[in-house]
């Protein structure tokens, strides 16, 4: 699993020892929870926030804009990722392939973000492998 530079994973944003058994085995617990639907809850946030800022229509969206616009992308990616895992899961994606999957399309995010074409090819075969869960 991709951790960032502070040593937290990217997916569930726990900072852990990847040497320490109870620390692998805490993951492990969360990733598990991860996989089978249950999201994180700055993306169940995230997600919240827009969805009520467009069902009230009272300029909220306007208002979430400085929220997030100058914020940590991650969370937009995260949203993006957990999103389709939820999408492939109701196609019938194998839980076993959370973590790969996540690190996969992760990496897609990142490279279609940056708009480096030249990465794009490469990443979009790194997700091919479950493209008969996109629906």
């Amino acid at each position: 699993m991709q951790m960032n530079e502070n040593g937290e994973c990217r997916v569930c944003g726990l900072m852990y020892d990847p040497t320490d058994e109870g620390d692998i085995k805490t993951h492990k617990t969360i990733h598990k929870k991860l996989a089978s639907g249950v999201q994180l809850r700055k993306v169940r946030e995230f997600s919240k926030a827009f969805g009520w800022a467009v069902a009230c229509n009272d300029g909220g969206l306007d208002r979430l804009k400085s929220d997030y616009i100058n914020s940590d992308p991650e969370i937009g990616k995260l949203a993006i990722a957990f999103s389709w895992w939820s999408r492939a899961l109701d196609y019938g994606v194998p839980v076993k392939d959370f973590d790969s999957y996540m690190d996969a399309h992760l990496k897609f995010i990142d490279v279609f973000a940056s708009k480096n074409g030249d990465e794009e090819r490469n990443a979009r075969l790194g997700i091919k492998k479950w493209e008969r869960f996109a629906g």
